[in-house]
């Protein structure tokens, strides 16, 4: 699991580099927010050491990358749990939602009969 960073970097490289074939890189395309080139070359190294992708040469700023089969499937499992995640928050909220009625249809049918037989 990747923090939110280099996931960030991760899909930023993915729509960048689309074929599998090797591209250059710019480093200032990668910078993001609160980031500096540094910590982008932390987490390069980092992804190409857990073979999410391969590089061929690092200069001055330019990086010829790779994404590897690791790197495609990681972004578009995210994407994937992100969907499911929000299916089932919705399938909670609808049943909280049904239940919550159901409890106070039934509660108030008691008070109801409880009030005429009393």
């Amino acid at each position: 699991m990747l923090d939110r960073r280099t996931g960030k970097l991760l899909e930023k490289l993915n729509a960048l580099c689309a074929s599998t074939a090797f591209c250059l890189v710019d480093e200032e395309e990668l910078i993001f927010a609160g980031e500096d080139g540094d910590s982008v070359r932390g987490m390069l190294g980092f992804l190409k050491d857990r073979g999410y992708l391969e590089i061929q040469y690092a200069d001055g700023g330019e990086y010829c990358v790779r994404i590897l089969p690791e790197g495609r499937l990681y972004s578009e499992r995210e994407r994937a749990e992100k969907r499911d995640e929000k299916r089932r928050n919705r399938s909670v909220a609808l049943c909280a939602f049904v239940g919550a009625l159901l409890g106070a249809v039934l509660g108030g049918g008691a008070v109801v009969l409880v009030a005429l037989f009393a």
